[in-house]
């Protein structure tokens, strides 16, 4: 009597179960890796918006006047360190001025500037930038590697790339 064996059996292989876990832990190590990148980039266009919109409330001051306590036209500026930025009134910064209003942005976010000495004033009544010089006029921020250049025009428009 011929007796017909058949292999019914279901299942996966090890060599399949090795093949999707590989797969599996190569789209999780990805999609970890790019996890924080979305933070990074709102911390540096945050601080880019914050830094554009203060440079921009400078330049009106200076333009407008009625700032600090007096409604007189002065000049006003930024003065940029590594870590913070300050925005000041008056046409030098002085570190003990209480009308001086230090931004520090989030961990992580650093400022360079081209300027001399890290100050960028704007003159009174016209708005301009005191003292420009072409090629000095630049503020770059950082985050997480990321950084983004702002440029102001001698007429202080403002461009970031």
């Amino acid at each position: 009597m011929f007796r017909s064996i058949t292999t019914d059996q279901s299942g996966f292989t090890l060599v399949e179960a090795l093949v999707v876990t590989g797969i599996l832990v190569i789209l999780f190590a990805v999609g970890a890796v790019n996890l924080g990148q979305p933070q990074t980039n709102a911390r540096s266009i945050s601080a880019v918006d914050t830094l554009v919109n203060d440079l921009k409330s400078q330049q009106i001051a200076a333009m407008a006047g009625a700032t600090g306590s007096t409604a007189a036209q002065q000049a006003a500026g930024i003065f940029v360190q590594s870590n913070q930025y300050t925005l000041f009134n008056g046409a030098s910064f002085s570190a003990g001025n209480s009308y001086n209003y230090m931004f520090t942005p989030a961990i992580g976010v650093a400022f360079g500037t081209t300027f001399p000495g890290g100050i960028i004033l704007f003159t009174k009544g016209a708005g301009e930038l005191s003292g420009f010089t072409a090629g000095n006029n630049t503020i770059t921020v950082t985050a997480g590697g990321v950084s983004k250049v702002i440029t102001i025009s001698r007429f202080g428009a403002v461009t970031v790339t």
